[in-house]
């Protein structure tokens, strides 16, 4: 198994083949005049700099730790790798409105825990590390009450886009990713040009449990990053940022190159990038740290770099202006169909100006 001392030694491990640049805190000096009004409005001044920061980092130790919660939930309650009981899907209870342990989760969650000494497997050792590193406060019904108000809400509260949009800015930040959205990736692909020589993708997740349908035979995938890696070619750097221990672990150990950093604070690299990637990562990010993140990408492109995401906020449109990254296209996407509704995604390019403006 997996040991905590191997775990954190994976994520301090040299990166080969190409060692990322570090990043370095977003100022806020970094921002352009244009954005100053903006800035002001959300309550961003030199003087609240700090504490804004500071704010921010509390904030992300502490959605770390909910994404977490919901990755063990979702593998304690559906995997057949060390239990003989029925999966039971997180979905499904929530429709059941199950928001506390009943008896049939109760059992699932002792058996997780009675097996949290065995070896079986890459992805158990995973959950199990992750499981080790939770504060003490966070018991496994602890981690499954979390869990199920979300789905919860998601399910039965969150109907309009501006309550969605609220419910995700306040979730914890997970490593959820499906093959399925690569198709954004696939309908952005058309409208960049063919001379992209890096990449930096924000946000690549790792596939390593799923709220319904779980399997433990499919393998642990980041589809963004392999998509992406096609579409590029084999002569383009890509560079993956995140902020979880799993999914930095996985890159690395993969040969990937690996940046731990926040994109609302942090600046990964400065004019360096031909396309930044941040598909589902903005939809988490409330107004101030939108902005602050769509500042540290802007920064983060060459003049003439693009960003895509697949954010739909009116906010997105008119901070990106401010910051020197107009948006230059945007449309839905179709993802296919589920449960017998179509499913629509949407993309946004922002492109930097070649010169000033």
């Amino acid at each position: 198994m997996c040991s905590r001392r191997r775990w954190l030694a994976a994520l301090t491990t040299p990166l080969w083949p190409c060692p990322a640049a570090p990043a370095r805190p977003l100022a806020y000096l970094d921002l352009p005049a244009s954005a100053g009004s903006i800035a002001r409005d959300l309550g961003l001044s030199p003087s609240s700099w700090p504490s804004y920061i500071a704010s921010q980092n509390a904030t992300l130790a502490t959605r770390i730790t909910a994404g977490t919660a919901e990755a063990i939930t979702y593998y304690a309650l559906q995997s057949s790798r060390f239990t003989l009981l029925p999966p039971l899907e997180p979905l499904a209870l929530a429709r059941r409105a199950i928001l506390s342990p009943d008896a049939a989760v109760e059992a699932r969650l002792a058996a997780f825990t009675a097996s949290l000494s065995q070896s079986l497997g890459t992805r158990h050792a995973l959950l199990v590390d992750l499981h080790r590193q939770l504060p003490p406060s966070w018991s496994l019904a602890a981690c499954y009450r979390h869990t199920l108000h979300f789905l919860s809400e998601r399910l039965n509260q969150a109907k309009e886009q501006s309550e969605l949009d609220a419910l995700y800015q306040r979730r914890g930040l997970s490593s959820d990713t499906a093959t399925a959205n690569t198709a954004t990736l696939d309908a952005t692909w058309p409208h960049l040009p063919p001379t992209l020589r890096n990449a930096l993708l924000i946000g690549p997740g790792l596939d390593l449990t799923r709220r319904e349908k779980f399997s433990d035979d499919a393998p642990l995938a980041q589809p963004q990053v392999d998509r992406l890696l096609a579409l590029l070619g084999p002569n383009t750097r890509l560079d993956c940022l995140d902020v979880r221990p799993e999914v930095l672990a996985f890159l690395r150990q993969s040969k990937r190159c690996a940046i731990a950093a926040d994109i609302t604070t942090q600046i990964p690299a400065v004019a360096t990038y031909d396309l930044a990637v941040a598909t589902n990562v903005l939809v988490y990010c409330d107004d101030r740290s939108l902005f602050t993140a769509l500042a540290c990408l802007a920064i983060s492109l060459k003049p003439s770099g693009y960003l895509v995401h697949n954010d739909s906020r009116f906010a997105a449109k008119l901070f990106g202006k401010a910051l020197d990254l107009p948006v230059v296209h945007f449309a839905p996407v179709s993802l296919g169909g589920r449960h017998a509704v179509e499913q629509m995604d949407r993309i946004v390019i922002h492109r930097r100006p070649v010169g000033p403006k």
